[in-house]
């Protein structure tokens, strides 16, 4: 196989020892990149830490922390802490996450979340490199003098997680990388040229950048079950996290099957949810079935311009099919 991550949301729920036995399976693997999620859960910096001593190999990657709940000086203490603690394998996912989780549990207002996630990530990098300048935005200010106590100055690659045109194209211009999620082969091809709009006006080369594509990944030689875990997982994201994602699939052109999803779940139908969703969808935007299956459909998103697929196991995984598919990917 070519270059591979995996992403660990499916298993946030799930008893800690099957996260971090999943984490070192994919260190011990050859995985190039493990990204853990933060949403109302566990604290992802914290767990990032425990994984940075029971692994050496893989970089290690928030996947994501918005950035409201953490001011810029937090994130970059606890990004350069996290790089420390693993010798030089941190990386930052950024992003503005959604209203549910933004006002709905941290108590904030989701405001400008395009200017806030530039001016979080320029603060950012100005603490990583040790500026003693400060920052100064709109909404973001450090004052002069101060500056990380420890250390030398860091190199933290920052992805961002944006999904709208706008944020792909701000991605191009000041982040490393971008995590895409839940795009098809062919919805990420067309968003790509977006990227390298912005990487030219920004007057960066397509090797500055990375392209991370969290795709839902299950290995199952019985390919009906591993539709249906996926379809569970995309209804949960449609239905329960927010406008972005449903809005995503719908302009990738899965929008009537995005609104019956939607108002099934918001009518509380969770199975019809589910059942709105075909098979069609499904094969689109992930890799699932037999092991043989779920590699080509990997290349796929290779060929189409992905440098790092990240195999993002659907929600309710257990630790023995994440083992599988890990295994079959390495």
């Amino acid at each position: 196989m070519g270059r591979v991550g995996l992403a660990l949301s499916a298993l946030e729920a799930r008893p800690f020892t099957d996260l971090v036995d999943a984490a070192i399976a994919a260190d011990e693997a050859g995985f190039e990149l493990i990204a853990v999620p933060e949403a109302w859960g566990r604290e992802a910096f914290s767990l990032l830490g425990f994984l940075a001593a029971r692994t050496s190999r893989s970089r290690l990657a928030t996947g994501i922390v918005n950035v409201y709940s953490r001011t810029p000086a937090l994130i970059a203490m606890a990004a350069a802490t996290l790089d420390e603690l693993s010798a030089g394998r941190a990386a930052l996912g950024l992003g503005v996450s959604g209203a549910r989780v933004v006002e709905g549990f941290h108590g904030a207002k989701m405001e400008r979340p395009l200017r806030r996630l530039r001016e979080v990530t320029e603060a950012v990098r100005a603490l990583l490199r040790r500026d003693r300048n400060g920052y100064a935005g709109e909404l973001v200010r450090i004052e002069p003098g101060f500056t990380l106590r420890f250390s030398d100055a860091t190199e933290v690659p920052i992805f961002h997680a944006s999904l709208t045109p706008a944020g792909i194209r701000q991605a191009a211009e000041i982040a490393d990388g971008w995590f895409p999620f839940l795009h098809s082969v062919e919805a990420l091809a067309r968003d790509l040229v977006i990227v390298n709009d912005g990487l030219t006006f920004a007057h960066r080369s397509r090797r500055s950048f990375i392209v991370a594509p969290f795709v839902p990944t299950l290995v199952d030689g019985d390919i009906d079950a591993a539709r249906v875990a996926v379809k569970k997982h995309v209804a949960f994201y449609i239905g329960a996290m927010g406008r972005f994602y449903h809005e995503t699939l719908a302009r990738h052109g899965f929008s009537g099957e995005v609104e019956a999803s939607r108002a099934a779940w918001l009518a509380g139908r969770r199975d019809a949810a589910v059942a709105a969703i075909p098979d069609q969808m499904v094969d689109a935007i992930s890799a699932c079935g037999p092991a043989a299956r779920v590699r080509a459909r990997l290349d796929e998103f290779r060929d189409a311009g992905a440098d790092v697929p990240m195999a993002f196991l659907p929600l309710g995984s257990s630790l023995e099919q994440a083992r599988r598919t890990i295994a079959a990917l390495a």
